[in-house]
């Protein structure tokens, strides 16, 4: 058990699983709703507010962790506030970048509300880090 401690707080382990969510969310984020390569079992169909709220929710949750998983993953290479800064600037520059390439994916639309829900997620996620960890 030590060993794979060590292994999961090493510094490739983080930045491995910091790349790798990364990827997986933008797969997520991209795929075509009504094809989609992964299938998530996400409600379809027409816009509604609950439906939009969820979503909402989710981009606020996925980039909340975006910004956590990043501060993971430099905090051992970066002094905290540096690594807090990294982990937002990505997290905020993700949102921003797969919002608008949604905009080129078949069925698939920009939001300017989940691109604030993105950007509230990582701003969420880095005052809660720097109330715990700065």
């Amino acid at each position: 058990m030590k060993n794979l401690d060590h292994v999961l707080n090493s510094a490739p382990a983080r930045w491995t699983l910091a790349i790798g969510w990364t990827l997986l969310l933008t797969l997520f984020l991209l795929q075509p709703e009504a094809d989609p390569l992964i299938d998530l079992g996400l409600p379809r169909g027409e816009s509604t507010v609950q439906r939009e709220l969820f979503f909402s929710a989710l981009h606020l949750l996925a980039f909340a962790m975006t910004c956590f998983i990043w501060f993971w993953a430099t905090c051992r290479a970066l002094s905290p506030g540096r690594s807090l800064l990294a982990a937002v600037l990505i997290a905020i520059a993700l949102g921003i970048v797969t919002e608008t390439l949604q905009s080129l994916t078949l069925d698939r639309h920009a939001s300017p509300v989940d691109l604030i829900a993105n950007v509230a997620g990582a701003l969420v996620a880095a005052r809660v880090i720097w109330q715990r960890y700065i």
